[in-house]
């Protein structure tokens, strides 16, 4: 399935309501559509690009590869979210391969190239700087969860935070988003379950 023009126009809208006609069709005329498949590569790492994606329909993840080859996922996004690494704001080659989960649809930009028109518009700075403060709420909090929060508490907040999470990710994601094994993910979930006494 192909998104039409005017159903990628209509799902930007929605998720960025603050964005009108105008600034709505600038911001699309610097982006490209695009999709993929389950497990299959958005973004490879080694890049130097300024490239963030817009997610339009499903969910990605941004991981790395450890010493002892294992996938460490360090970000989780679903549609309507702007995703990318934050490498694209220095000259650093990016070390994280975005993946699709389930079948994704998403807009590819250059984040300099909207820092550009930002400077000219000052509805598209609102929403340039919208979504470098969304970036920044969002790692802060995700330091916050790992520093104050237990594994269970992580995951409860993880599904406050965003609960699409849990209809389109694979459990072994979201445990190593969260820094435990997939079983601990399902002992957490069996204990939820669990009706209180």
């Amino acid at each position: 399935m192909t998104l039409s023009k005017p159903k990628i126009k209509e799902l930007v809208g929605s998720y960025f309501p603050d964005l009108e006609t105008k600034e709505l069709d600038i911001f699309l005329s610097i982006c490209t559509y695009g999709s993929k498949k389950n497990k299959e590569i958005i973004l490879k790492r080694g890049r130097s690009d300024n490239n963030l994606l817009v997610l339009l329909k499903g969910s990605a993840r941004a991981y790395q590869i450890n010493k002892e080859g294992k996938e460490i996922t360090n970000h989780l996004r679903s549609e309507g979210y702007i995703f990318g690494e934050a490498l694209v704001f220095s000259e650093d080659m990016q070390n994280l391969d975005v993946e699709a989960i389930g079948e994704v649809h998403f807009l590819k930009f250059d984040v300099n190239q909207l820092e550009e028109l930002a400077l000219e518009n000052p509805k598209l700075m609102q929403f340039y700087l919208g979504f470098l403060k969304e970036v920044i709420l969002t790692f802060s909090h995700r330091i916050n969860t790992f520093v104050a929060m237990t594994p269970k508490e992580r995951y409860i907040d993880l599904i406050k935070w965003n609960p699409k999470y849990l209809k389109s990710t694979f459990d072994k994601h979201i445990a190593s988003f969260l820094g435990v094994t997939p079983l601990t993910i399902h002992r957490i979930k069996k204990s939820r379950r669990k009706p209180i006494k």
